[in-house]
């Protein structure tokens, strides 16, 4: 998990990691087939998403010719080229043993007649969590293998659509119909890289989303990286990203924090202002707990990323157990998004994603004493939260920015 400060460390609830905040229903829950994603799933197949999807660089001309600030043409190409390492040169976030994600060796392996490192799961822990700060991640818990979060099937660009399943098996492997992850593989490093909410606040504009996008380019060299520091001290590695299985209940599990009204991962220290990344391996490690420090409570009556939604894809009102649109997953006491609107907007109204909904965040801040004194009267005094919602709005936190001073600076 993030390193934290001394008043967080007072306000935020370790769990057992038998009692997680969140709530499944086993009788109904099953795992989630990418080929349902909107981002790499339906766009390829159904054709009720390509209709606005292909829309999008018609969208990117209107926008730059319209000459607002922050959707000008330098905002877009600045957008376009942040992804680069990772949406690019043969990589993709959302798919699975490509590039940057390679389940082989990129280069790095154990040299001959060199016996492979041993010590205690707390050392390699302590090493692993070193090596994860050293390529770039701003966060890092240990999270135990579950099942549940990994993707039934993967999904590729080529529309082939592979079964994921975990075997009694020596490594990992690709045939042509499967994913086989061995089952010895039980643990998941899971990375947190933040985004910086001097530049989230110009979102969903091309120049705040650019963010996202250098975000995950460097999360290509976190997991990369990682899984290449272990292949070189003996032990397998799968590297994901987007791909293979489900991030945010893995990073719950690994201690980061709770899911939110907006769908989104809140943490104590970076609010929902982070992307995460995962690498899967055989080396034993420690896991962390799941924390609780007052999201729930607080996303019960803030609602604030749901007035801010132009599309109203965040729902206002009380979590519940199912949504009936195939891109979300049924059995999960929360709050299910409208993700088809929001991938609608992506592609006709911005040309880019979105992310105002972590703009929006109250969460949203850069770490500082004063917001950590704010988290601590959420987690320990809930009554008092209408009260931080109302503060918010008047010091005028969470609005669009335009971003002349960006290209001034």
């Amino acid at each position: 998990m993030a390193k934290d400060s001394w008043i967080s460390s007072w306000y935020i609830k370790q769990l057992p990691s038998e009692e997680p905040p969140y709530q499944v229903n086993k009788d109904v829950y099953e795992r989630f087939d990418q080929r349902n994603n909107l981002t790499i799933g339906r766009p390829l197949w159904d054709k009720s998403i390509q209709t606005f999807t292909r829309k999008t660089p018609a969208t990117r001309t209107k926008k730059i010719n319209g000459d607002r600030d922050t959707y000008r043409l330098e905002d877009y190409s600045l957008f376009l080229a942040g992804g680069v390492s990772t949406f690019r040169m043969g990589n993709n976030i959302n798919v699975a043993n490509r590039g940057v994600t390679s389940w082989e060796t990129l280069g790095n392996k154990l040299p001959p007649d060199i016996s492979r490192w041993e010590g205690t799961p707390e050392a390699a822990t302590k090493m692993v969590t070193r090596v994860a700060r050293y390529f770039g991640a701003d966060m890092v818990g240990i999270a135990p293998v579950d099942q549940r979060w990994f993707f039934s099937h993967a999904y590729y660009p080529d529309c082939s659509h592979k079964e994921i399943a975990f075997r009694s098996v020596d490594a990992p492997n690709e045939t042509e119909k499967e994913l086989i992850v061995p089952e010895k593989m039980k643990w998941v490093i899971v990375m947190g890289a933040w985004m910086d909410p001097g530049m989230i606040k110009y979102t969903p504009s091309p120049l705040g989303c650019a963010e996202t996008r250098l975000t995950y380019s460097q999360m290509g060299l976190m997991v990369s990286g990682v899984a290449e520091f272990l292949r070189g001290i003996g032990y397998q590695a799968i590297p994901s990203i987007n791909d293979l299985a489900l991030n945010i209940p893995l990073a719950i599990d690994a201690g980061f924090g709770e899911q939110g009204r907006n769908g989104k991962l809140i943490t104590p220290k970076y609010g929902p202002s982070v992307r995460l990344c995962k690498v899967i391996t055989e080396l034993p490690l420690v896991h962390d707990n799941p924390i609780r420090f007052g999201v729930t409570e607080f996303c019960e009556i803030c609602e604030k990323c749901a007035d801010d939604c132009v599309v109203n894809a965040i729902p206002h009102g009380k979590r519940i157990w199912d949504d009936p649109n195939i891109s979300n997953n049924p059995g999960v006491y929360t709050w299910y998004l409208d993700n088809e609107a929001c991938r609608k907007y992506w592609s006709m109204g911005n040309g880019t994603n979105c992310t105002a909904c972590i703009r929006s965040c109250p969460f949203t801040k850069h770490p500082g004493i004063m917001h950590d004194i704010t988290r601590a009267f959420i987690s320990k005094a809930p009554s008092l939260n209408p009260i931080w919602r109302e503060l918010d709005d008047v010091f005028g936190y969470g609005k669009q920015e335009d971003g002349p001073d960006f290209w001034q600076a």
